[in-house]
């Protein structure tokens, strides 16, 4: 699929329009364009890349702050289309007034996955900094797993935030330890220990039914999580027990009343 270049100049034309709901619509239209569409599209992608950021660099923070998210999704599409990017995004990490801003500019980096490597020390960085947000330092975690799978020093870190006090950061961190390092048997332990977490249970089970059956040490953990009264959780639970241990899904079952 491709470009439709005539309704890309409208697109373009309106992230300078005076309203700002027009730029609000003309950031959001481009930022729906996909990387297959930016793909071979240069003239497009070279005009894209200096309108969203120059608007990336507004950086009056309030009303401009949803802009810039946006345009950082934009700059996460054309990823590699352009050698810009990735400074950008990186820069937008680091040093943006708004925290919605650098999430978005991380979860960015982690879509452009390891052609995005020089970010990883920043990712790390970010997922440390206590001072950032749990839904930033998550986002970071996600991204580093994707961006610097096997970068020295990406599971020690991913590791590390596994057992943060944060049950936010803790279930995305370990269930981006498993992605880099599954063999180990860490990340299923640490989200074990989150189901008893009220806030981040259900998250917790979610992230043991999508690692499936390498989970299998989460399974006493899930079946005590079985007693819960919580109907939604316990659906929760054991959807993760059929995918990981279907023999003890179906004693949970049988013990629980169904």
């Amino acid at each position: 699929m491709k470009i439709h270049m005539p309704q890309f100049n409208e697109h373009l034309a309106g992230l300078t329009d005076g309203d700002p709901a027009v730029r609000r619509k003309a950031v959001s239209e481009l930022a729906k364009y996909t990387g297959l569409e930016w793909q071979g599209a240069q003239e497009a992608v070279a005009a894209a890349v200096t309108a969203l950021i120059s608007l990336c660099r507004q950086r009056a923070a309030g009303s401009d702050a949803a802009l810039r998210a946006e345009a950082a999704k934009a700059l996460g599409n054309i990823g590699t289309e352009s050698r810009v990017v990735l400074p950008e995004l990186v820069r937008l990490l680091k040093e943006d007034v708004d925290a919605g801003v650098r999430t978005e500019a991380a979860r960015a980096l982690g879509k452009i996955g390891e052609a995005a490597s020089t970010a990883t020390d920043v990712l790390v960085a970010v997922m440390g900094d206590r001072h950032g947000g749990d839904k930033l330092r998550g986002e970071a975690a996600w991204a580093l797993a994707r961006v610097g799978p096997l970068a020295p020093g990406t599971a020690a870190a991913l590791g590390a935030a596994a057992d943060d006090r944060s049950g936010n950061v803790g279930v995305r961190a370990a269930e981006a330890l498993w992605k880099v390092s599954p063999e180990g048997g860490r990340a299923v332990l640490a989200l074990a220990a989150r189901l008893d977490d009220p806030a981040v249970r259900l998250a917790a089970a979610q992230a043991l039914y999508r690692i499936g059956p390498g989970a299998k040490a989460a399974v006493p953990a899930l079946l005590a999580a079985a007693t819960t009264k919580d109907r939604l959780y316990r659906e929760s639970v054991v959807m993760a027990l059929q995918k990981i241990d279907p023999q003890a899904a179906a004693k949970a079952t049988r013990s629980h009343g169904g």
